[in-house]
């Protein structure tokens, strides 16, 4: 399996390759998808003015919640991009719900490959949740080359506190403030996610992604193991989140 491959595995928390195609299936009931909308919506508004936003442009977007809400909010031409067909799909589905199809698009893409044709946005969003673009570093160089000069960064990312218990592509709190610090952008705000916010929405997700599992189950009897194993990693990861990670988001400015 190809690095690349393995990131987008990992980003989608996946260990069994063969789980990938029945994914949509078993998030079909979420939107946001690991995401907080509502962080972002507030690091922007509270720090950037509104008539000063044109374009911008989520990487990774899933099934488009951020934009979508925050186009309800401020007036800006949204794109969106992700390389999963059923989460585009979901996406341009919302859009025509909240008729914003006019305001918000979203496409099928891989970030390597689209990164260097996307130019000239006052905003990129990105979360962090594997090495799918490198290090932080690595990662806030790619996308300060897709914003304008004095363009704006919003990074969602977990850290650990502690850098002696290690987990795997998630940065300590040092090495985090370090890549930050060295990034050359200006850090302008953050915001801590609300951990009883994050144990509330674990536990809706999970409840309906347990159910969708035993669907699959019943569709697929000859994959049971491939999909109790998913279930049991998406329930060690909401646990790992709540108990040894913090998750936040930054507003960055070039």
């Amino acid at each position: 399996m190809n690095t690349s491959k393995k990131d987008f595995l990992n980003s989608l928390d996946l260990i069994d390759p063969n789980m990938e195609k029945h994914v949509p299936y078993a998030l079909q009931d979420l939107w946001e998808l690991g995401s907080m909308p509502k962080y972002i919506i507030k690091l922007i508004e509270k720090n950037i003015e509104p008539s000063t936003i044109e374009n911008i442009i989520d990487f990774g977007c899933g099934k488009g919640a951020v934009l979508i809400k925050l186009s309800q909010r401020i007036d800006f031409y949204g794109l969106g991009i992700d390389i999963v067909p059923e989460f585009i799909d979901s996406a341009n589905k919302y859009a025509i719900e909240h008729s914003l199809i006019d305001k918000v698009k979203f496409e099928i893409g891989d970030l390597k490959a689209y990164l260097p044709k996307a130019k000239n946005y006052d905003i990129a969003i990105y979360g962090y949740d594997s090495t799918l673009l490198g290090n932080i570093n690595q990662t806030l160089l790619q996308l300060s080359q897709c914003i304008k000069d004095k363009g704006y960064i919003v990074l969602e990312i977990a850290f650990t506190l502690d850098s002696k218990n290690r987990i795997q592509d998630i940065p300590s709190e040092k090495e985090l403030n370090g890549q930050l610090s060295e990034s050359q952008l200006k850090l302008v705000d953050h915001v801590f996610w609300d951990i009883n916010k994050i144990k509330k929405i674990n536990r809706s997700n999970n409840k309906f992604i347990g159910k969708r599992i035993q669907e699959l189950k019943t569709l697929y009897p000859h994959k049971s193991k491939i999909f109790e194993t998913y279930m049991t990693n998406q329930l060690e990861e909401s646990k790992r989140i709540e108990n040894d990670m913090i998750c936040s988001s930054w507003l960055l400015k070039k």
